[in-house]
């Protein structure tokens, strides 16, 4: 039974108590009877007016009480008439008017902190108290749809030693395609416990360009000093070389065998000073519309007769129609020749490529059975420079970046689950 209950029992359980005994003890006189019914009367009034600034209020507070365990704060109070609980009101009306424009500009904070994140070029992965993935926003769940992103990104982060990913410090991971992610680790209260969140951003293009500030200045430097080096020292070999022709016959013999090695070994190098100058400088894209199909066959046309000697299947695999997409059809062409050059290398004898073709998105891909890319390899791709051959000097894979990424496609090489390796390219629709 509540307060109000009881002090409303009491009240009539002692009024009636009262009346009883007045009635027992005046019966035979009335007017002292009908006196105590006047005072009963009077206490009757003077009890409600009791219970209404007591009783009352505190039933008033209970309903206040109760709407705001329900988080309901449009209920405020009314007035009693009571000057010590009138105060009382005012001030939960007072809080009451508080808390509810704190939650409303509670709620639009949050409304623009999760439209900033969703518009972001970044992404943002909140983990729960027990370090699993709660929350993510799109332009992450869009590249987690993407091939070898989870096991590349998503994984490492989730891993139990996330203490490899300090707070407050950022860390770099590499993903499909070479792409290069920087991570920072952070965390922030919620309920009174720390969880942490972690930022993802792109930084690919960032670094590509620091890279090739860097390396493009040192290339300049040396394809101008080599270059000059070289023109010095051809000129005067070759004038030893019409001096020696008009000499005696040991010096002849002695220019006719070595000076040509030696005009042909600076050549070699000025080739290859030019090779890397070109790889900084590529030229200017001039997009039009290209047919993949056509592409990919007349590259493999190209290279059909150094498979064919080392015993190499070339097959084709084309989507029907045409394969359309806005391009420069000569970079193309050298991207997809380098491409078969190191799958042809990679295989060595007795082996298949296939080339094909995918409408939408548009795309190629060139699969090949050869030994495959070991891992500590796989993370290397498309570096500046770097080749695991013994003889490579990098520059197949890094000029193909730079193609593929001055078209806007997307790229990746690597051996998957079936055990071939595939090169996918991707261009934006």
């Amino acid at each position: 039974m509540s307060s109000p209950a009881r002090f409303v029992v009491y009240l009539a359980v002692l009024h009636l108590a009262v009346g009883g005994l007045a009635y027992l003890a005046f019966r035979e006189q009335p007017l002292l009877l009908i006196g105590v019914e006047v005072l009963m009367i009077l206490s009757a009034y003077l009890a409600y007016r009791l219970y209404r600034s007591l009783i009352a209020p505190v039933d008033l507070l209970a309903r206040g009480a109760a709407a705001l365990a329900d988080q309901d704060f449009s209920v405020k109070l009314v007035p009693t008439g009571s000057r010590e609980m009138d105060r009382v009101v005012r001030v939960y009306n007072q809080m009451i008017d508080q808390l509810r424009t704190e939650r409303v500009s509670s709620r639009q904070r949050e409304a623009f902190l999760d439209r900033l994140i969703e518009a972001a070029e970044l992404g943002v992965l909140v983990l729960d108290f027990d370090g699993r993935v709660s929350a993510q926003n799109s332009w992450l769940s869009e590249r987690a749809a993407t091939a070898g992103f989870q096991e590349a990104v998503i994984d490492p982060l989730l891993a139990e030693n996330t203490t490899q990913f300090p707070a407050e410090e950022a860390t770099v991971l590499t993903g499909p395609g070479n792409r290069r992610y920087r991570v920072e680790r952070s965390s922030f209260v919620d309920q009174g416990f720390e969880r942490t969140f972690l930022v993802i951003h792109d930084v690919t293009a960032a670094l590509v360009n620091a890279e090739k500030d860097a390396y493009g200045k040192v290339i300049r430097m040396m394809a101008h000093e080599v270059n000059n080096t070289n023109a010095a020292i051809t000129s005067i070999l070759r004038s030893l070389l019409s001096e020696a022709a008009g000499g005696g016959e040991e010096l002849t013999d002695l220019s006719q065998e070595y000076l040509p090695v030696v005009i042909g070994r600076v050549g070699t190098l000025t080739t290859f000073m030019s090779k890397l100058a070109r790889v900084v400088r590529i030229p200017r894209i001039h997009r039009q519309p290209v047919d993949l199909n056509d592409l990919l066959r007349r590259s493999g046309s190209l290279m059909e007769q150094l498979l064919r000697d080392q015993d190499i299947e070339l097959r084709y695999e084309l989507a029907a129609g045409q394969v359309i997409v806005p391009a420069d059809a000569a970079l193309l062409e050298q991207v997809v020749i380098n491409a078969l050059t190191n799958a042809r290398q990679s295989i060595g004898r007795d082996g298949r490529i296939v080339l094909s073709s995918q409408r939408s998105p548009a795309g190629l891909t060139m699969a090949d059975d050869g030994p495959g890319i070991p891992p500590e390899i796989a993370a290397k791709l498309f570096t500046p420079f770097y080749s695991s051959k013994p003889t490579g000097q990098g520059i197949g894979l890094t000029l193909a970046r730079e193609v593929l990424t001055a078209h806007g496609a997307t790229f990746r090489l690597a051996t998957e689950a079936d055990g071939q390796t595939r090169f996918r390219v991707t261009f934006p629709s």
